[in-house]
């Protein structure tokens, strides 16, 4: 006896729903697949296989409380010295197959390094065989030697636009390979005071999340090119420690001269000018020197033989512009000698008794041996 399957009528059009619901669910989830993979996803995997995470090793000395002679010495405190490694960290990218990874000059620390290690996101760890410094710009290059190494591409061309994505890529607090999303908010931000041991100029200013170890890794546009370089960050008081959506980016075109430098030199020359001592123009300054306001650099030493010496530039000459930036104060021609290179040409706009003058001068390589300033 045959026996046919029979299903009610309202189990037909469930199962029917059912199969049409999935074919739009499937449909939705390409659709949805489709727009998560954006301009800003390309991007991180545009530039994130080169970003790499740095750990320094300093040696230093320091000095230790030793209890057991202090128990032989009747509780008398007693200390030795003793060598110990410091282990510092911070982030930076490859900007060429050949293994030269840019950073913060911070990030490498003030002292000759006993090592560095670059971690790249694929696991591979290298050793720095070169270490190389900026103190004026807060730059620094690392040179590794591997293969096939990911290079992250440098913005060439076209404005940075304040509103456009900003990406901060790096390795905040040694976590890993992280990132953040924001925006450019504001360009060209000049810091006349020292933030830390650098004066900072022309600055990118974001809100995309830098925070401690993010300093030398990448600020990244849409389009997948680096347009600067993580530097520091505004906290907002003295003790606090984590981004509050004020960071600052040194422009990747500022690194230029620097990599170029490093490049055809095989090192950084230290520039020398001369200028030895500047100050503010005070009241009472500007009234002596018949000047009519109080802006400018007024020169107090300049080095004998110097560059700016053998140009004429002398004690009571006030400075008003370098390079056709305005000087308003002797921290502000600090930060722009500061930011000078060897061979570069530097055009002086001062008042000389009351008389407006131009000099001009080459900046050379610092002398050897001591006693220059």
């Amino acid at each position: 006896m045959n026996h046919k399957s029979w299903w009610p009528p309202s189990a037909v059009t469930a199962a029917l729903a059912a199969c049409l619901m999935s074919g739009e669910s499937a449909a939705s989830d390409l659709n949805i697949d489709g727009t998560r993979r954006n301009a800003l996803v390309r991007a991180v995997e545009r530039v994130q296989p080169a970003v790499v995470s740095i750990h320094v090793v300093h040696r230093e000395r320091v000095l230790r409380q030793d209890p057991l002679l202090e128990f032989f010495r009747f509780g008398r405190r007693y200390y030795r010295t003793e060598l110990r490694d410091r282990i510092t960290g911070g982030s930076g990218f490859l900007i060429d197959a050949s293994g030269t990874v840019l950073t913060n000059g911070h990030v490498l620390g003030q002292d000759q390094p006993m090592r560095v290690e670059v971690s790249l996101p694929d696991g591979r760890v290298f050793e720095a065989n070169a270490v190389h410094r900026d103190e004026a710009l807060d730059l620094g290059v690392l040179q590794i030697d591997g293969a096939d190494l990911p290079v992250a591409p440098l913005w060439e061309s076209g404005d940075i636009l304040v509103g456009e994505w900003a990406i901060a890529i790096g390795n905040p607090f040694d976590l890993g390979p992280t990132v953040s999303v924001g925006v450019i908010s504001a360009i060209n931000r000049d810091f006349p005071e020292r933030q830390g041991d650098y004066y900072y100029q022309d600055m990118i200013q974001t809100d995309a999340a830098i925070n401690p170890g993010n300093s030398g890794g990448p600020l990244v546009n849409a389009l997948g090119e680096v347009v600067g370089i993580n530097s520091f960050i505004y906290t907002g008081g003295e003790f606090s420690l984590g981004s509050i959506g004020i960071g600052f980016a040194i422009p990747v075109q500022a690194t230029r001269p620097f990599l170029e430098e490093i490049r055809t030199q095989g090192r950084l020359r230290s520039a020398w000018h001369g200028i030895a001592d500047l100050q503010n123009v005070t009241p009472r300054l500007a009234a002596y020197l018949e000047l009519n306001s109080t802006e400018g650099a007024v020169v107090v030493t300049v080095a004998m033989d110097s560059p700016a010496d053998e140009a004429g530039l002398g004690r009571g000459d006030v400075i008003l512009s370098m390079n056709g930036k305005g000087v308003a104060t002797a921290i502000e021609a600090w930060r722009l000698l500061q930011s000078l290179r060897v061979e570069q040409e530097c055009v002086f706009e001062v008042i000389r008794r009351g008389k407006r003058k131009t000099v001009k001068f080459q900046v050379v390589e610092r002398p050897g041996g001591t006693g220059w300033n």
